[in-house]
């Protein structure tokens, strides 16, 4: 594997929350940024000056720097530049973009990089136990910033979750009311859980797995490692049903679950033979898997991923 560059270039992976969408990866150097959710695109993002429009104000003219989505880069495709306000340094803007292409060039061969989210925002059942990651910033300044809302098992206007067990009892997946039904019996099921005024809480994970609660006034709530589910979701539920559904729920999140670092072996197995019935979400996020326990599964389903986007262009 190819050693990352040495400061000032940081390289990171920041988990897609609220619902689960994958691992983003992150180069960060000091005049701009790139993320990737399949470690193959790149939107590139830099950091550039503009004045503050504060006509008649003592701050007018006084610039800040921020940053300005520049375009995308692709290994095969070069860079795709998106339109700049024309008030910008775009010829700054134009080198800083090259400069953290070339460091992209460089930093590629060690994907996926190290999750650095050690602030974690979780739902808690009414046993005051971790039920349900619902934000991970970067940074504990970060955590002030972030809006967090219910655990939600899919976006709304998302591909809709189907169940087959919730199938099997005769419950379909659509009806006049709703289009994510399943969706939302999962969602009914976690706040079931956490009950009447469901309690969250920040924790700072620590070396050892666990975590302790930064919320100011919530005493010192401590948790093992054993207790934060390594999925995001409990997966220990006292009635068949509902295991039955989270069990379902994370076959159909297998191919976005496989990026996360430090899930069992025997999970890991397990989500490597449910994501190949998902074959084009393998293909779009494969190079993201910290390992492959099944490779002739993973390798499986990226070959029918490919004769179906074949066949999809012929």
């Amino acid at each position: 594997m190819t050693p990352v560059p040495a400061a000032p270039v940081k390289c990171y992976g920041v988990r897609r929350l609220n619902p689960f969408y994958g691992v983003v990866q992150v180069v960060e150097t000091a005049a701009g940024r790139a993320l990737s959710t399949d470690g193959l695109g790149w939107q590139l993002q830099v950091l550039a000056e503009r004045p503050e429009p504060t006509w008649g104000s003592l701050n007018r003219g006084r610039a800040r720097q921020q940053f300005f989505r520049f375009g995308r880069w692709h290994p095969d495709e070069g860079m795709t530049r998106v339109p700049v306000n024309p008030v910008l340094d775009v010829g700054a803007m134009l080198g800083a973009a090259q400069a953290l292409i070339d460091t992209l060039q460089q930093v590629r061969s060690a994907l996926p990089f190290a999750l650095t989210d050690r602030y974690e925002h979780w739902l808690l059942d009414q046993a005051l136990q971790p039920l349900a990651l619902l934000a991970s910033p970067g940074a504990e300044r970060l955590m002030f910033e972030v809006e967090t809302r219910d655990w939600q098992a899919t976006l709304p206007a998302g591909e809709p979750f189907l169940a087959p067990s919730l199938q099997a009892r005769g419950i379909p997946l659509q009806d006049p009311g709703s289009r994510r039904r399943h969706a939302e019996q999962l969602e009914a099921q976690v706040r079931g859980a956490a009950g009447q005024g469901a309690r969250r809480h920040w924790i700072r994970r620590t070396d050892d797995g666990g975590g302790a609660s930064v919320d100011t006034g919530a005493g010192e709530l401590t948790w093992p490692a054993a207790a934060f589910p390594v999925t995001g979701l409990r997966n220990d539920w006292p009635e068949p049903a509902e295991a039955a559904l989270v069990a379902d729920y994370l076959d159909w999140l297998a191919p976005r679950l496989l990026t996360l670092p430090g899930l069992p072996d025997a999970l890991r197995l397990r989500l490597e033979h449910a994501a190949a019935s998902h074959a084009l979400l393998v293909e779009a996020q494969y190079r993201l898997y910290p390992k492959i326990l099944a490779p002739q599964v993973i390798d499986a389903a990226r070959v029918e991923a490919r004769l179906r986007q074949a066949a999809a262009g012929a």
